[in-house]
């Protein structure tokens, strides 16, 4: 970004009340007396180190474990191949993990820990709001390049809650990055379902897998880049999303961490949107530019504060997107306010490239095409344009289409074709 003398006033993708996702507030049930398990035994455990050594598989040595969460939510489990596709493992839930036992007597099971979510896992959701996390972390030091690590990603949430703001997320780190991915889309409740990468989910409303989740996704396989024979630091977290109830659970098989992987690393093609509001100004800004969120998290560009609302675009050149370039101007208007514009349209685009009034600043994110109804797992982003009031050129995009109607009685206007600018991932 160009000196911090520059004020910015910008298009801003943001994201009020997740409409879309929303749902009403929710009451804990009370859960059943359990009946004899069928997975034949569930150990509660938060030993870390042991924990840790049953997931040791070919070519990795495993040290300095820590487990972070309350003591009930860490297991191990026997006896769970035809429940979960793994004979014995480690589970960590969000509620007690000896719940995670079958049969399945409940359609929302809830132990509410009540300790805190995850600042990582956090960042991967909307709300940014998670509770009850449970974390297993450690020293890998693989013989390869490349590690795998073998889970099973559970929930109550299924199949009531899919598409909600009730997005019970896992993730693993390796070295910082998360590598629990599938189909570019980070392993929650919203992104392997029903509907969205269907052919690695399991419906299990009905019981026909002996353990109390709903759902399950088949065993996958995380897969990462790593340096060989050094220690790399693995975190493996999961958490609630927007409440502490209905519990989710990942298992981990026995001996399922192993160098070298098998396949390709498993990448992200999700990315955040941060929104920013300058009340002085009246204007939205959005970024996904980590340096600039530093900047305008510390004051550097005076004004700005963030709204507490983000969501996800995608990664720049994920197949099936549009491009999304930025353009920066401070001669549009007479004022000293500078401002920015995005757009996915390749003729607007062209246009503006040319325009003496605009800079073509990059290419920065991708959005899917504007279509009559966007496709599962993802949600249609509205756009509203400020007419200029106040003398400069504003937009923001919503998810939302109540707040959308709502800075329309504000004096703005809808905009984009089918009233939409494009899809974007849950």
């Amino acid at each position: 970004m160009p000196a911090a003398i520059r004020v910015i006033v910008a298009i801003a993708f943001a994201l009020s009340s997740y409409s879309i996702l929303a749902a009403p507030p929710r009451i804990a049930p009370t859960n059943p007396p359990k009946a004899v398990p069928k997975i034949s035994s569930v150990t509660q455990s938060a030993n870390a180190a042991a924990l840790a050594a049953q997931l040791v598989g070919p070519g990795v040595t495993i040290s300095n474990a820590k487990f972070t969460g309350a003591p009930e939510a860490a297991g191990t489990f026997a006896g769970g191949a035809a429940s979960v596709g793994m004979d014995t493992g480690v589970v960590l839930s969000t509620g007690q993990a000896v719940n995670v036992r079958g049969p399945n007597e409940a359609d929302g099971w809830s132990d509410i820990n009540g300790t805190a979510g995850d600042a990582r896992l956090d960042a991967l959701v909307t709300p940014e709001v998670t509770y009850d996390a449970a974390t297993l972390e450690f020293d890998v030091t693989p013989a390869a390049n490349t590690i795998a690590i073998r889970f099973v990603f559970a929930s109550e949430e299924y199949p009531e809650f899919v598409g909600s703001s009730y997005n019970d997320v896992i993730a693993i780190f390796v070295n910082g990055v998360n590598c629990a991915n599938y189909n570019g889309r980070p392993v929650s409740v919203n992104s392997i379902n029903a509907d969205v990468n269907a052919n690695l989910f399991i419906d299990n409303d009905t019981g026909t897998r002996n353990t109390e989740m709903d759902g399950l996704t088949v065993p996958l396989d995380c897969v990462a880049s790593v340096t060989p024979n050094v220690a790399n630091h693995v975190t493996i977290v999961i958490a609630d999303t927007a409440d502490q109830i209905y519990d989710s659970a990942v298992f981990l098989a026995s001996g399922g961490i192993r160098s070298p992987g098998s396949g390709p690393v498993t990448n992200s093609n999700v990315i955040r949107a941060i929104e920013y509001y300058h009340a002085g100004f009246n204007h939205y800004f959005v970024t996904t530019i980590p340096n600039e969120i530093t900047l305008l998290d510390n004051g550097t560009f005076k004004g700005w504060a963030r709204t507490g609302k983000a969501f996800n675009l995608f990664k720049l050149g994920t197949p099936g997107t549009l491009d999304v370039s930025r353009f920066f101007s401070t001669t549009l208007v007479s004022t000293a306010i500078s401002t920015h514009f995005y757009t996915a349209n390749a003729p607007e685009t062209a246009a503006l490239k040319v325009n003496p009034k605009w800079t073509f600043e990059d290419a920065v994110f991708g959005v899917q095409p504007p279509v009559a109804a966007c496709p599962a797992g993802t949600t249609a982003l509205y756009r509203a344009y400020n007419n200029s009031m106040g003398g400069v050129p504003n937009h923001r995009f919503l998810t939302d289409l109540g707040e959308l109607n709502y800075m329309v009685s504000l004096g703005w206007t809808r905009e984009g074709d089918y009233g939409i600018m494009g899809c974007v991932p849950l």
